[in-house]
């Protein structure tokens, strides 16, 4: 119990204008689901229905989908990241989103019945869950507007930014995916950043 009220605080210190008084944590912490994923396991496959919303306590997540038989990737969710399938979740449809971990991971989830129980009686719950979803369809937002505005080293600078250990952390193939540049184009962008350095 204990540990998933730390993982509340966690979530609440990255979320701004946002109280819970000790009781709100605790309901929240007894609806909080554990899930230790190893490298490469799906936690949402193709076509399920997504169920819950996500923070990622250690490890890293690739979220991708399939257009014309390749894989494209959507987003990555590292260490204190949230994430889940925005359609599939409030629709309760198939998602045509995966979620890979791409090393081993431990996530943290909130059911979404339980979570919706919880936001019909406790308002402080009920903010706290609107400003997660909030934050979501921001960089959402932000996602579309870097692919259609920003040029490959744009995007890839921003995305160092956010992300500092992504060359690390992740293959090339699925940062170009990612940024919707070739790895070819993604080699020319880090040797041009890596010249700016100098």
């Amino acid at each position: 119990m204990e540990t998933r009220k730390q993982v509340i605080y966690k979530i609440l210190e990255n979320i701004s204008d946002v109280f819970l008084n000790q009781s709100s944590v605790t309901q929240l912490a007894l609806i909080l689901d554990c899930f230790n994923l190893n490298k490469h396991d799906l936690f949402l496959k193709q076509y399920a229905v997504c169920n819950h919303i996500c923070y990622v306590e250690n490890g890293l997540i690739r979220i991708y989908y399939y257009k014309e038989g390749k894989e494209v990737t959507e987003y990555f969710a590292h260490e204190g990241g949230m994430f889940f399938s925005i359609e599939s979740y409030f629709k309760q449809i198939p998602s045509y989103l995966m979620v890979e971990a791409l090393e081993p991971t431990v996530l943290y989830a909130f059911p979404r019945e339980a979570l919706e129980k919880l936001c019909s009686r406790n308002i402080e719950i009920e903010h706290l869950v609107r400003k997660m979803l909030e934050g979501s369809l921001i960089i959402s937002q932000k996602r579309v507007f870097s692919l259609l505005f920003e040029s490959a080293q744009e995007r890839y600078n921003n995305l160092l930014k956010s992300f500092p250990d992504i060359i690390r952390r992740v293959p090339s193939v699925y940062i170009a995916s990612y940024l919707g540049i070739t790895p070819e184009t993604l080699c020319r962008v880090k040797t041009a950043s890596l010249k700016q350095l100098v």
